[in-house]
């Protein structure tokens, strides 16, 4: 297995990487996704966390004088606790909805969106022992063994330090009035969750660096694995059949230069487009589509017309329609009949004054 890892040196392909997606398998950092939580939760708190505590504070004073006088008739009973769980859910669904969205966004954030059952379906070889024992000693163990020691230490540092910081503070709570006790307190768990975050954010950056580089090297391939996939993929009818259609349209445009000097016209996009059409009234029923080009082609197109007096005519509009709906060898559609008689009709008119200028010189 060793020096099977070694052999694979080279990068995984667009698509590896794409089957692997398709099974689920992405680099995806946990600790970044607790940072984010943890920060939209103190974003919430912070913005309405006195709201909360004033609701709670709300229904609490309820219970209490609502216990005194309560039946502990079953039904009724039921009925209140009913209303009570009614109130606790409407106050914290906002807050529970909110951090479900965050999760959600988390992980689009870091892999976009990607939906799988291949993890669900059953596989023989996670329970292969030898593979057991190769995940037990590999690198991705040790560094979350070390991450999970880093973590208690800083947390532990973190909560150690803050909490004696705020000693004098919760010393202080007992001359104050119980009714300041929840601001207070949410304003120290705010302290210590902001600190907290700071430690958080060295880690997950640490994790998602080590996360993308594991994946890279769990993706790599070797010069074996590149060709067989190269095969497997030549071998899809799909693809050997788009690829011919490819080869077949290159063709039909490495040929367009040579068809230019049988056109009538050359219609133009100006500069980006050329297409070259011909008309035999006796012979088709529709002009045809004898030559197409963009960008550098139809440039050459231009040159060779010119130089082979082919007249050249300025449609935007007609030349960009005709080179995304009609291929080469194609007549045109009805739709456009209109449009290319005004063509033709340019090119009649035209030879029309030529040929009378050229009288005018003879005579």
């Amino acid at each position: 297995m060793a020096e099977q890892d070694q052999d694979k040196t080279q990068p995984a392909t667009p698509f590896k990487l794409k089957e692997a997606r398709n099974k689920g398998q992405v680099a995806k950092s946990l600790e970044l996704n607790s940072l984010l939580i943890m920060s939209a939760f103190l974003f919430v708190v912070y913005l309405w966390g006195d709201q909360f505590i004033y609701q709670e504070l709300i229904l609490e004073s309820y219970i209490f004088e609502q216990s005194a006088s309560v039946s502990f008739e079953p039904a009724r009973l039921v009925n209140w606790l009913g209303l009570i769980m009614q109130e606790v859910f409407m106050i914290f669904i906002p807050l529970i909805a909110f951090l479900v969205v965050i999760a959600i966004a988390s992980n689009v954030i870091q892999t976009g969106f990607v939906f799988s059952f291949f993890p669900l379906k059953p596989d023989l070889k996670r329970i292969n022992p030898v593979a057991g024992l190769k995940r037990l000693f590999s690198t991705k163990l040790l560094f979350e063994a070390v991450k999970s020691f880093i973590k208690l230490g800083v947390f532990s540092s973190i909560l150690y330090f803050t909490l004696l910081g705020l000693m004098p503070e919760l010393f202080g709570l007992m001359h104050m009035d119980p009714v300041h006790y929840p601001i207070r307190i949410l304003s120290m768990t705010v302290e210590v969750i902001v600190k907290i975050l700071l430690g958080l954010m060295i880690i997950a950056l640490l994790d998602v660096l080590y996360t993308r580089w594991e994946y890279a090297k769990q993706m790599r391939m070797s010069h074996r694995d590149v060709k067989e996939e190269a095969k497997r993929r030549e071998g899809d009818p799909q693809v050997r059949a788009k690829i011919k259609e490819l080869q077949r349209e290159a063709a039909k445009r490495s040929e367009s230069l040579k068809r230019v000097p049988d056109a009538d016209v050359l219609i133009t996009n100006p500069t980006h487009i050329s297409i070259a059409l011909k008309y035999k009234p006796e012979q088709m029923r529709a002009p045809i589509l004898l030559a197409k080009g963009a960008g550098n082609l139809a440039s050459k197109m231009r040159k060779v017309a010119n130089k082979h007096q082919i007249p050249v005519i300025e449609s935007k509009l007609l030349a960009r329609t005709l080179f995304k709906s009609i291929g080469i060898d194609e007549p045109v559609r009805a739709e456009h009949f209109d449009q290319i008689a005004e063509v033709y009709a340019q090119l009649y008119q035209a030879s029309e004054s030529n040929l009378s200028v050229r009288s005018k010189n003879v005579e």
